[in-house]
């Protein structure tokens, strides 16, 4: 090796290092933004499935049988980890990093077994494009953050498909993928055709280099590793249902879920009362989705239609849409566009456009045509566009849902990197074959796209709303209700079911002193959308101001609990209800004059912790001489604590709290006097799993404040 290769090989390592880190920074925001998340039904039946297996010692199945290994796996992690969710969400964007510098390797190794006639640095820069397009992936890093097996599964198809590829076979690495293949049909059954396509793919590439006898010992090898994983699953399926079940039921009792016109819950139902006879619901559920199939074929290809254009949208756009309530940070939010459905379409068309591309001519010589066909073959991009093809086809079948469309993203980024790669100036040998038919391919799936929703109007429209919608915040900031006024009515405009410009119209008439239009307003937005918190915020504040106390408790502390966005600082910022001289703080009339605060939950009642810094907003009456704060330590251990307050103007003071309730008192200082005073308090925090290692309570807690008052 000569000095400059060793050097392009030190650069080629340090870069994949870099992508990686970079990766991992990415999915650690990620993890960081979906810490409050819930779990969903098939998360919490994992979770449950690897706590019962570790306090019971026993396998328990689930109601719907799916293979053993991603249950055993969360079981390990949580025997390191402990089963703190956001730790096992840690563990699993970990893995989902990994999947970076293998999508790296098998780019690399794809692209020199399809182009071998060009540079090195074809290569190499096909896999860097991959590996980044890869680690600046929303779409990956948020399943990473779901106790589902779709990150496992990923990390382990990207490193088979690297080990396939490999151009130098031998029979360790044959074992090795048959290892990987078993491993991942334990994941997910539906990696059980990864076993034919492999060892198919393979004997055509011995079968035309003449190497049969080797590729025979590499298949037996393949299928010996698989053997190994997998065989004594199946044994045990058929010891304990007397009959043999390969993996599981999954893919039999969906076809009949996803295809009985009774619908999959009444599907269930049906299945469940079956009990533990899995054997006969296997051989059940496979007659009774034939039968259902067969019965309505024409009903059955609609449906499949359905599936096609569900498969092809814009998984964060649509959820955003379909879910309004549920607050996102205006960074997540553009992340999900960019990052995830920008980069989702960027990958979808490119990377089909290479799929299908021919990227290396053969030419047959005139006496052996006949093997012309098979030598074509050879290419990886039969093996890798058989897999797509079966994924998407499968998914019709069944049902979608846009995490099962994950298994394509090895095969699309892969031939991304590739495309990106040929189309540089000084590489642009390596694309020696441009078929203009190719480009029919992602025009194909743009138009599906479309098909499922006009995603160009969507976009227009939204963003003349939110451009509004930022006029009428710069209005309302700077006291002008009528320019606010109009700047939400052109948002409303935009999108009739808009509860932001409601709010917004709501704010402009308060600002106006107009309360009547404003609840007006704030009741036809609780009417579009009773879930979204913003409006309900706003009428329990107004309803304060006007002395309804009852109900302005119902309003304020209805939807401060459920919600991920930090409600107590949006409601700071627009409260027209005017501090007060005492402040009693839990009881749900506080919202509004605190930040930097957690909502309680079952149990702390009358009292709130705060986090690192809280603030307080009180104001003022004539004649008050001194602040006080009623306040405890609430650490488990009765120790105390030193806190720092400062309040509006002056420096900050320390304090020693203990673990009895305690009332400290600060001066007011004199230029606040008949003013709105402010009280920040700086504290240490801790978790409370530091004294409770069972504690499923993930905040950071500072101290508890009881009572505020100016007197």
């Amino acid at each position: 090796m000569t000095l400059n290769q060793a050097g392009y090989r030190r650069n080629w390592w340090l870069a994949i290092m870099a992508l990686t880190g970079l990766g991992l920074v990415f999915r650690l925001l990620v993890w960081r933004w979906r810490e409050l998340y819930p779990l969903g039904g098939d998360e919490a039946e994992y979770l449950a499935q690897a706590i019962t297996l570790l306090q019971e010692r026993r396998y328990v199945e689930l109601r719907l049988m799916r293979p053993p290994l991603y249950p055993l796996f969360l079981a390990t992690a949580i025997l390191f980890v402990d089963s703190l969710v956001q730790n096992l969400r840690l563990v699993q964007s970990i893995i989902s990093t990994l999947t970076v510098p293998l999508i790296i390797l098998l780019t690399h190794t794809l692209a020199r077994r399809s182009v071998p006639q060009a540079s090195p640095a074809f290569a190499r820069w096909a896999g860097l494009l991959a590996g980044l397009l890869t680690a600046l992936n929303y779409t990956l890093a948020a399943n990473a953050t779901e106790l589902l097996t779709e990150t496992l599964f990923l990390a382990g198809l990207s490193l088979l498909f690297w080990l396939i590829l490999l151009p130098q076979q031998t029979s360790r690495l044959a074992v090795c993928a048959g290892v990987v293949t078993g491993a991942l049909c334990l994941i997910r059954s539906v990696a059980l055709p990864l076993l034919p396509l492999t060892m198919g793919w393979w004997l055509i590439n011995g079968w035309q280099s003449g190497q049969r006898r080797q590729t025979f010992i590499r298949i037996g090898m393949f299928l010996l590793g698989w053997a190994l994983v997998v065989g004594p699953w199946t044994i045990r399926n058929t010891l304990t249902y007397g009959g043999v079940i390969l993996i599981d039921t999954t893919g039999a009792e969906n076809l009949w879920l996803d295809n009985d016109p009774a619908g999959r819950e009444a599907v269930k139902a049906q299945l469940y009362a079956l009990g533990e006879d899995r054997l006969y619901r296997q051989r059940l559920a496979t007659e009774r989705g034939v039968a259902a199939i067969l019965a309505d074929p024409v009903r059955f290809i609609i449906k499949m239609g359905q599936e096609l254009r569900r498969f092809f949208a814009l998984e964060h756009t649509d959820d955003m849409r379909a879910r309004p309530a549920i607050w996102v940070s205006a960074a997540e939010v553009a992340a999900r566009l960019v990052l995830g459905d920008g980069v989702w379409l960027l990958i979808l068309l490119v990377g089909s456009y290479g799929l299908v591309q021919r990227w290396q001519t053969v030419q047959p010589d005139p006496s052996q045509r006949s093997s012309a066909f098979f030598r074509t073959l050879t290419q990886p991009g039969w093996l890798l566009g058989a897999w797509a093809a079966y994924v998407l086809f499968t998914t019709l079948i069944f049902h979608v849902e846009l995490r099962y469309r994950l298994p394509l993203y090895p095969v699309l980024l892969a031939y991304t990197g590739m495309t990106g790669a040929a189309w540089q100036v000084r590489l642009r040998t390596a694309f020696p074959h441009r078929q203009r038919w190719t480009l029919l391919v992602p025009f194909f799936m743009v138009l599906i796209t479309l098909w499922h929703a006009p995603y160009p109007i969507m976009a227009w429209q939204l963003a003349n709303k939110h451009w509004n919608l930022l006029l009428a915040e710069q209005a309302l900031t700077n006291g002008d209700a009528m320019t606010a006024a109009n700047a939400a009515s052109k948002a409303l405009a935009y999108d009739g079911q808009s509860v932001l410009a409601r709010v917004a119209l709501a704010r402009a008439a308060l600002l106006g002193g107009d309360e009547t239009t404003a609840l007006h307003w704030l009741d036809e937005a609780i009417s579009v959308l009773p879930a979204h918190p913003h409006p309900h915020l706003l009428r329990g504040d107004v309803l304060r101001r006007q002395g309804d106390l009852i109900a302005a408790q119902r309003e304020l502390n209805g939807f401060a609990t459920a919600s991920r966005e930090d409600l107590a600082a949006w409601l700071w910022a627009r409260a027209v209800t005017p501090p007060p001289t005492r402040l009693l703080l839990g009881d749900g009339l506080d919202l509004g004059f605190i930040r930097g605060m957690h909502q309680p939950l079952p149990g702390e009642h009358h009292w709130r912790w705060t986090t690192r810094w809280a603030q307080v907003r009180l104001t003022a009456p004539a004649g008050a001489q001194q602040i006080a704060l009623t306040l405890q330590s609430g650490r488990p251990d009765k120790s105390a604590v030193t806190i720092w307050v400062t309040v509006t103007g002056r420096k900050p003071q320390p304090f020693t709290i203990g673990a009895d309730r305690q009332t400290i008192t600060l001066p007011l200082p004199i230029t606040t006097s008949s003013r709105e005073v402010i009280i920040s308090i700086r504290s240490p925090t801790f978790w409370p799993r530091q004294y409770d290692p069972a504690s499923a309570d993930g905040r950071r807690l500072g101290v508890q404040l009881v009572f505020a008052e100016v007197r």
